[in-house]
């Protein structure tokens, strides 16, 4: 057995060092072009050049934003001028498996399940040899329909990569006939170094925001939608100024919900409750917090914008729910509330306002050092190399079987 072992880690590395002596063509392939997506774009730039080259598919444009990874030179194509697609479109399916050929590509990379749908047709077309689905959130087999699409379309992927464990276990658990080895946690990561040595200095986020010095600032980063569980902070935060009147609660993005909590903010604390919609200066804003909350209640993955707060060196609390108790290890490295109570969540911002600085630089170290172990865009990119690699000998195998 030991000796069958080996032989099977000598024929990986033979067959990987052959992989390197040429470039892995991997198309990603989206829904629609929405706009900047600085994150994403930092993890597809930093593969290695000399062993992958990455093209950009988009099957629909919904921005006329500058798309980064184009301007860096990416091929970029663009299958619809129109703002969305459905998932079965005969003229995007034929026109994406047409691109596969022409550009000669090895690994189809698929994100959320309208590019799965089409990529998946689209490479069995084009006789494609890898296709790999991305599931960015919870709650993505959420109708029969869906149920009945994935039988056929994850059946004919090669791996599932999810944005962490609780997302892996929510693909397994609504599909039962998917094989575990097949889905991957991957994780979400941040640039960490540039939350961590942010230049602006808490006094000069401060000023820029006209904030007290001696104010406890609470805030948070997200979309303003249901799932995001803001109506919840806002309630709590009503209970945390009547214990900590210097308190100030920050509000950094927009959405569908923004006029419903801005009403009841109004109604609550007006003064001290402060919306800044959407900003490019989320390092800096961070800057100004004492702590940071994630109220979540929804379907969310492993939200990015925490992850940014810890490597900020901001205190967190989070609810539990999705992965967010995989990001703060069930509590050591932040606080951890269940959702949709706000008794809780206030009692758990009273206690943290409360803490030493020293109590709080402790919590902030373990924090930063999680972040940076596990959660760089660095360390993503590396693991994502191995997969791809991993991907085409398997591959290989298949075919020479």
């Amino acid at each position: 057995m030991e000796e069958e072992q080996q032989l099977n880690q000598g024929n990986f590395a033979v067959k990987r060092r052959a992989m390197e002596k040429r470039k892995i063509t991997i198309a990603r392939l989206w829904p629609k072009y929405e706009g900047k997506y600085e994150s994403r774009a930092a993890v597809i730039m930093g593969l290695d050049p000399r062993r992958f080259e990455t093209i950009c598919i988009y099957l629909a444009k919904n921005s006329t934003e500058t798309n980064i990874l184009e301007d860096k030179g990416h091929k970029t194509f663009y299958i619809s001028g129109k703002k969305s697609l459905p998932a079965f479109n005969l003229s995007a399916i034929w026109k994406v498996s047409r691109l596969l050929k022409r550009q000669k590509v090895d690994i189809l990379h698929c994100h959320k399940h309208k590019s799965t749908v089409c990529g998946t047709i689209a490479a069995l077309i084009a006789g494609m040899p890898v296709v790999i689905s991305h599931v960015h959130g919870l709650g993505r087999t959420r109708n029969l329909k869906r149920k009945i699409t994935n039988r056929f379309v994850l059946k004919r992927v090669n791996k599932i990569f999810t944005v962490g464990e609780a997302v892996k276990e929510n693909v397994l658990k609504a599909n039962p006939f998917v094989s575990p080895d097949k889905v991957v946690s991957l994780g979400n990561s941040v640039d960490y170094e540039r939350f961590a040595n942010t230049a602006t200095t808490k006094a000069q986020a401060r000023q820029m925001l006209a904030l007290s010095k001696d104010a406890f600032v609470f805030g948070t980063v997200a979309r303003m939608a249901r799932n995001k569980g803001q109506v919840y902070l806002i309630k709590a935060f009503a209970e945390v100024k009547q214990r900590l009147p210097a308190a100030q609660l920050l509000f950094v993005g927009d959405g569908p919900l923004r006029h419903q909590l801005e009403q009841q903010a109004a109604m609550i604390a007006q003064d001290s409750i402060h919306f800044l919609g959407h900003r490019s200066d989320v390092a800096n804003i961070l800057r100004s917090m004492d702590a940071y909350v994630q109220p979540s209640i929804g379907s969310e993955g492993m939200p990015r914008a925490l992850l940014e707060a810890m490597a900020a060196g901001v205190p967190c609390i989070g609810t539990q729910i999705s992965g967010i108790p995989e990001i703060l290890g069930d509590g050591e490295f932040g606080y951890l509330v269940t959702c949709k109570d706000e008794v809780a969540l206030a009692a758990a911002m009273t206690e943290l306002a409360k803490k030493t600085d020293e109590q709080r630089k402790q919590i902030v170290e373990k924090a930063q050092q999680r972040v940076k172990n596990y959660y760089t865009h660095e360390i993503i990119i590396k693991k994502l190399e191995g997969l791809y690699e991993a991907c085409m000998v398997g591959c290989q195998d298949v075919a020479g079987s």
